[in-house]
């Protein structure tokens, strides 16, 4: 039966036109042998009438596809699209990259910019959009109050150290009255101080002081007073405000002395007086930084009170309300 159909399918098959099924073997590579050469590879690979499609993915494509959070571990190379060249991720790194990647499989990573400059293919990116979305919104909560307070205090009290140094010119209303010479109102004055702040948080700063005070009077018979007294007492700080950008601050003191004592060459020979004195000094401060701490600028102005309590001569003092008034500059360092 087998032969039947084989002899009736014969004459069929024989008016069969197999020519084009013969040039496609020949065209096919030769598989009888399992070595080819390089030449035979690369004519059969240009001999191919068949290309796969590839669309070319544009750059602004990219960056409107928007952008997610990925990984990337040290090792991976990355390519920069300015020189073309290729560079090794050193660290593990965080990078946020767009969604689309190009028709080579590359994505884009995104600077903090906005600005696009690196590449890397998109089997070295691992996306970790699962582990940063961690919140979850609770159902139900109840809104924090608005009127919370807190109270700041201070852990550790800190006492800042500051030398001063104060230079100013005197006019000296009560040395007028108690020499009775009109050219002892007006002289020089230089103060040495040692001073101690707190540094804690409070709008003021408390603290006290430590003077030297010595100032000169001219008489006119060609004499000199010279004014003594080392003084203490309290001193106030407030906190730094800004004035056309600077940073400011102003400072109160008020010091006593049992000590203040007063000698000058009078007509008369040389006269002492000794005396219990009281000085307010108000300044205004600008602080600058520096490796110690800071160094401090100031203006200050002084009144002073004195009250005789001995002398070597008698003397008639017409106002004993008159007082000592001085002005100038003050330099200061504080270290802290």
């Amino acid at each position: 039966m087998i032969w039947l159909v084989f002899f009736l399918l014969t004459p069929a098959l024989a008016q069969t036109d197999l020519s084009a099924i013969n040039e496609l073997d020949e065209e096919l590579p030769n598989f009888s042998s399992n070595k080819q050469s390089d030449e035979e590879v690369q004519i059969l690979r240009e001999s191919r009438r068949f290309r796969p499609p590839r669309r070319i993915v544009s750059l602004e494509e990219i960056k409107g596809s928007g952008t997610q959070m990925g990984a990337i571990q040290p090792g991976i190379p990355v390519r920069d699209l300015k020189t073309n060249k290729n560079f090794t991720i050193s660290k593990p790194m965080f990078v946020r990259y767009f969604n689309q990647e190009d028709e080579h499989g590359f994505k884009y990573v995104q600077n903090k910019n906005g600005t696009v400059t690196w590449r890397l293919h998109s089997r070295y990116v691992e996306p970790i959009k699962e582990e940063i979305a961690l919140y979850v919104t609770p159902l139900r909560y109840t809104p924090a109050p608005t009127n919370i307070l807190r109270a700041d205090y201070d852990k550790k009290l800190k006492i800042s150290p500051e030398v001063s140094f104060y230079a100013g010119l005197v006019q000296g209303d009560f040395m007028k009255d108690l020499y009775n010479d009109n050219k002892a109102k007006s002289g020089l004055s230089n103060q040495y101080g040692l001073h101690f702040f707190t540094g804690w948080k409070l709008p003021i700063k408390a603290g006290a002081v430590l003077h030297y005070e010595k100032a000169s009077y001219r008489l006119d018979n060609g004499g000199q007073v010279l004014y003594q007294a080392p003084s203490f007492g309290p001193q106030f700080k407030t906190k730094e405000f800004e004035i056309f950008g600077e940073p400011i601050r102003f400072q109160t003191q008020f010091r006593f002395s049992p000590f203040a004592r007063a000698s000058g060459e009078t007509v008369a020979g040389r006269v002492i007086y000794r005396f219990n004195s009281a000085d307010l000094l108000t300044s205004i401060e600008r602080p600058i930084k520096n490796h110690f701490g800071e160094f401090v600028l100031g203006f200050y102005f002084q009144s002073q009170w004195l009250n005789l309590r001995e002398q070597s001569k008698f003397v008639n003092v017409r106002a004993t309300n008159e007082t000592n008034k001085s002005f100038g500059l003050s330099l200061s360092q504080v270290f802290e």
